[in-house]
């Protein structure tokens, strides 16, 4: 009949041969290599119990004197998790007792709430603001963990909990900067506020020790039970935002916008109707330049006032053509186009023009409206010695010509237009152009009372 043999002793008798089988001896002076399944026997019989034995791990037991990072959260040593902890089990383990206060330094974040504690041997936080009065601590005492590590302890204060009855008072605090929760040492709780807690699965009570009346009453949280925080009823109602905080949120709208965004979302908000303000930010980011007067200045006949411009560089044209200067009748609207290779151009053009249509229509040109470009510049003391007018625009206020340069867009839109449907290239802009502007004096005008400026002319 076969024995069956404990594994351990097999795996002892294994590593005793290979051992042997090493010829190692032991050497005077030198420690005694022992067998590992050996050293967690003896180990387990000084706990005074029997654990499990990882016999993978067995095999790795030089290298469990590595430090690998981890830290167990039932009996907070190195080198090992809670699963594999042998004390997870075991409900007579403690952790041994000295200033201690183990959650306090392995939570996860910070928490705000305090936390009733039976093991802890003081009250202990790691917020500064929740002590309403405290003063610097010059001992030398230091909160130890579970771990024996110790934190200084940096202020000792005092504090309030408020209740609907009365407050609760914690005295003596300890402000240690690196714990994690908030902890309400259940002894001292109870012997400065004169009453006793009860403690259940779900909820637990603080009452007072002569009426038993309820003082505070909270709730269980995962197995933690946390001092309720009073709500705060007047957070909503203390303040409501004005219409100019409400246009700023929203991104710097108009007021009919905010009226309407704050009227159908029912958002608390002041009824500034009778205070309105400006927004300096809208004022400087959304500014524009204001437009200019119209011009209150009838012609009463032609050639009283021509306006004058110069369009252009453009590509070359296949006339070999850069630029045109405009001449427009300002009482007919009637509009002169010369083309130009270069501006110098300018000066012959105006002869040319001015040639044509005093023959024409027996007036003199009495006034000129153009901009302070280099080729007006050279024609303004020609102007002089012909008496006629020289009106200039300021610098950078083509709106003071605005003539001028909207009959620059209303030609230039005609001619590509043509040039579109004609399926013709750009080169011909030239031709095009002068298309446009005979077909243009020859249209009907709203500014001229629908009339074709060749008709008022």
């Amino acid at each position: 009949m076969a024995t069956i043999r404990d594994p351990l002793t097999l795996q002892a008798e294994a590593a005793g041969s290979l051992v042997a089988a090493a010829g190692m001896d032991r050497v005077a002076g030198a420690p005694l290599v022992e067998d590992p399944v050996a050293v967690h026997r003896r180990a387990v019989a000084m706990e005074g119990g029997s654990r499990p034995v990882n016999l993978r791990g067995a095999n790795n037991f030089n290298n469990r004197d590595v430090d690998n990072g981890n830290r167990c959260q039932v009996c907070f040593k190195k080198n090992h998790t809670a699963v594999e902890c042998w004390h997870r089990f075991d409900e007579d383990y403690y952790v041994p007792d000295q200033r201690l206060v183990a959650a306090a330094s392995y939570s996860y974040g910070v928490d705000t709430n305090w936390y009733t504690d039976t093991g802890a041997t003081d009250h202990v936080t790691g917020e500064l603001d929740k002590l309403t009065v405290k003063n610097k601590y010059h001992g030398n005492d230091q909160i130890h963990t579970a771990s024996g590590s110790g934190m200084d302890i940096s202020h000792i204060g005092h504090t309030t909990v408020r209740t609907p009855s009365r407050d609760i008072h914690l005295k003596n605090v300890l402000y240690v900067p690196q714990a994690k929760k908030n902890l309400a040492f259940v002894h001292r709780l109870a012997t400065d506020n004169s009453a006793f807690l009860e403690f259940h699965p779900d909820v637990f009570f603080i009452k007072d020790q002569e009426t038993k009346n309820i003082l505070l009453e909270g709730r269980c949280r995962n197995g933690l039970y946390p001092l309720p925080s009073p709500p705060i009823q007047h957070a909503y109602g203390a303040t409501r935002t004005s219409m100019s905080q409400w246009h700023s949120r929203l991104g710097h709208p108009s007021v009919s916008i905010v009226k309407q965004v704050v009227s159908k979302n029912n958002l608390p908000c002041l009824d500034e109707s009778s205070n309105r303000t400006v927004c300096d930010a809208c004022q400087q980011g959304k500014s524009h330049q204001l437009p200019y007067p119209n011009s209150s200045s009838n012609s009463e006949f032609p050639l009283q006032l021509i306006f004058s411009d110069v369009w252009g560089p453009a590509p070359e044209s296949v006339g070999r053509k850069k630029f045109y200067v405009s001449f427009i009748d300002d009482f007919s609207k009637f509009t002169w186009v010369y083309l130009l290779r270069f501006k110098s151009e300018v000066f012959q053009k105006f002869q040319e023009f001015q040639a044509l249509v005093e023959r024409q229509f027996g007036r003199k040109i009495l006034a000129m409206q153009t901009d302070w470009g280099g080729e007006y510049q050279s024609l303004n003391s020609f102007f002089t010695k012909l008496g006629i007018e020289h009106h200039v625009s300021c610098p950078y206020a083509h709106q003071q010509n605005s003539s001028a340069e909207r009959k620059h867009r209303h030609l230039v839109e005609v001619g590509v237009s043509l040039l579109s449907h004609a399926s013709m290239p750009l080169k011909y802009w030239d031709e095009a152009f002068i298309s446009a502007a005979y077909l243009i004096n020859r249209v009907p005008s709203k500014v001229i009372g629908h009339t074709t400026p060749l008709e008022r002319l």
